[in-house]
């Protein structure tokens, strides 16, 4: 079944990412056309969710049609920007199969339960592929019982069982890529409706608050090495995506990792305070051996936001969020390049200046 309609971007994205962005990619396999099942996260306000909004933008540069799936009706987004959405009861297994035959690929953006009543249904409408919410660093850096998994782990497990089906043809990727730039914009994630959920998102969660020129890191590990996490903008990220989609997905490996650059943490800090211009910034630097002491304080007077914060600083330090040789960008080539960090933080930085 194939499903084909306009799709025009949407003003919010192209003020977000700027103008049109052409997209090049190394063909080495003869691909056929493949209907692409977008998943929208519900994130409770009409018309918005920002990973997916900047994807769509993306895909629609692309000669793929999409469909878009929500937990409600969202008026805006069929009416005011062409897109093709679905009401869809996460709860209800033949309403989701009945979307979902004759989808070749699914990427997701839900979490928790309703992702896996999504791969159920995805496996059992033979869905050939399978792109959890991920978007972070690789899941084989996560701890069993890690605070910060947000069901993650349960829905590999679940494409793992499906995958072990002899009847099921399923498959599924993982897309890899470190830490979003934009978790150190003004605003944070949450600036571009992103991360909702986690409780995580604001500004200053993550390393350090550029705008109040603040900071809370750990610098080294146990070992006493400095410590390393990979990034890219959540543009050039689904950019990498879009630009997958281009090559048959049946070829894609379990994993496709993309970053534009890998850095350690006192170089993070650092050119942060330089763009600022010198000006040190307030930091607390946490010893390795203390993180554990301050998470339990966090815990001890209930204060949910600092606890995430020492929880993040743990997995920053157990190098949860760095890789090397990311293979996407060795797949695909991105035209124009993707945005360097200290390009990114001097884009923000002047946005900031004008916004005053």
């Amino acid at each position: 079944m194939t499903r084909s309609f306009n799709i025009q971007a949407q003003s919010l994205v192209e003020i977000l990412i700027g103008l049109p962005i052409q997209t090049q990619l190394h063909r080495t396999l003869h691909r056929e056309d493949r209907v692409v099942a977008w998943i929208l996260q519900d994130l409770l306000i009409a018309g918005s969710g920002g990973l997916a909004r900047i994807l769509a933008y993306h895909l629609n540069e692309t000669a793929h049609p999409f469909i878009i799936l929500s937990r409600s009706d969202q008026p805006d987004l069929t009416n005011l920007y062409g897109y093709q959405c679905l009401v869809v009861d996460y709860n209800n297994q033949s309403d989701l199969q009945s979307y979902l035959k004759g989808v070749d690929l699914v990427i997701s953006t839900v979490s928790g339960t309703p992702q896996i009543n999504l791969i159920d249904a995805a496996a059992n409408a033979n869905v050939r592929r399978f792109v959890p919410a991920e978007f972070e660093g690789p899941p084989a850096r996560r701890n069993r019982h890690d605070p910060l998994d947000r069901g993650k782990s349960a829905a590999l497990e679940r494409l793992c069982y499906w995958t072990n089906q002899h009847r099921c043809i399923m498959r599924f990727t993982i897309f890899t890529c470190g830490i979003f730039l934009e978790r150190f914009a003004p605003g944070g994630l949450a600036s571009i409706n992103i991360g909702n959920s986690t409780g995580a998102n604001y500004q200053g969660a993550y390393l350090m608050d550029i705008g109040n020129s603040t900071a809370e890191i750990v610098e080294r590990n146990s070992s006493e090495r400095q410590i390393y996490i990979s990034m890219i903008s959540v543009n050039d990220a689904m950019r990498f995506v879009a630009a997958a989609v281009e090559l048959d997905p049946q070829t894609w490996p379990r994993e496709l990792r993309m970053s534009t650059e890998r850095r350690t943490i006192s170089e993070i800090l650092q050119w942060a305070e330089d763009v600022k211009g010198g000006a040190k910034f307030s930091t607390n630097i946490i010893e390795v051996r203390d993180l554990q002491l301050h998470l339990e304080q966090a815990i001890y007077y209930q204060d949910v936001y600092s606890a995430n914060r020492v929880h993040e600083l743990m997995a920053t330090e157990q190098a949860r969020y760095d890789f090397e040789r990311p293979n996407l960008n060795g797949l695909v080539t991105i035209t124009p390049p993707p945005e360097s960090f200290w390009d990114w933080l001097r884009s923000q930085r002047c946005r900031d200046l004008r916004s005053r």
